[in-house]
């Protein structure tokens, strides 16, 4: 079931102002306006459904099989993500990331939105083989929970700065997004349902695991900005940091904030 991202923007409600991207340093926390792995993935998502529409065997191939995964196969945790049933599964997966994507990847920054993603439809899809559920399944609803549990883990855990800087509502973001699952949960236990509930789940729960090592966790500390001198400002001090370089921001980020200086 997608959530509007004007829905999730609103009811954060976080002036631009407020946040800045990391680099992995300490340096100023920024937004990242551009979202090229949502794009890329949606991109992905729809030529992966056009060359599977022509060549079935490749869809039987890619797909999460639990009998072939048995047998080794562990590929197919993977690929099966970029797979959909049909034309309605496509568009509803597609319309829910077009609307969450920007918004995480805006936070997290594109490598960890990455990770996150692919971390989570991993999960998902683990989490159904390993209790013996949708014996032939695909799509990326797992990943998509795993969307959705990464950044509630991030509304909690920096929800204190995130309120002293502005936030509004973060508490009715959180209610929306427990909505928001159980009412796929709901739907996945009606009679029925060709939802793969344990799929969805895990990727949740690789979302918030994720969420919770490496997801941005913000701080006020003093840093140089551009301006020139020290200032206060957020930080990004993750529990674990992914290897590479976080985007830095610096052509693509907002970079106005609080620019108090150390008297």
């Amino acid at each position: 079931m997608p959530m509007s991202r004007t829905v999730l923007l609103s009811l954060l409600a976080i002036p631009a102002s407020a946040l800045r991207d990391s680099d992995g340093s300490a340096r100023p926390y920024r937004l990242q306006r551009a979202s090229p792995v949502t794009k890329a993935l949606l991109a992905a998502n729809v030529a992966s459904f056009a060359v599977v529409q022509r060549r079935q065997r490749l869809f039987l191939a890619l797909a999460k099989s639990n009998a072939a995964l048995a047998r080794g196969q562990y590929y197919r945790l993977a690929s099966s993500c970029l797979l959909h049933a049909n034309a309605a599964h496509l568009f509803v997966n597609s319309a829910s990331l077009h609307n969450i994507g920007p918004v995480v990847e805006a936070h997290f920054g594109s490598t960890r939105f990455a990770a996150l993603y692919a971390a989570s439809g991993v999960c998902g899809n683990v989490l159904s083989w390993s209790l013996g559920r949708a014996p032939l399944s695909v799509g990326a609803s797992g990943a998509i929970f795993g969307l959705l549990g990464g950044w509630a883990v991030f509304l909690a855990s920096n929800q204190r700065v995130l309120e002293a800087r502005g936030a509004r509502n973060i508490g009715e973001s959180l209610s929306s997004l427990a909505t928001t699952c159980a009412l796929n949960a709901a739907l996945g236990l009606s009679p029925g349902s060709r939802l793969d509930n344990f799929g969805h789940a895990g990727g949740a729960l690789g979302g918030i695991a994720f969420g919770a090592l490496c997801g941005p966790r913000l701080r006020e500390a003093w840093v140089p900005l551009r301006a020139g001198g020290p200032g206060l400002a957020l930080v990004d001090q993750p529990l674990l940091r992914l290897p590479g370089r976080q985007p830095s921001g610096r052509r693509r980020g907002t970079s106005v904030g609080r620019q108090r200086r150390r008297a």
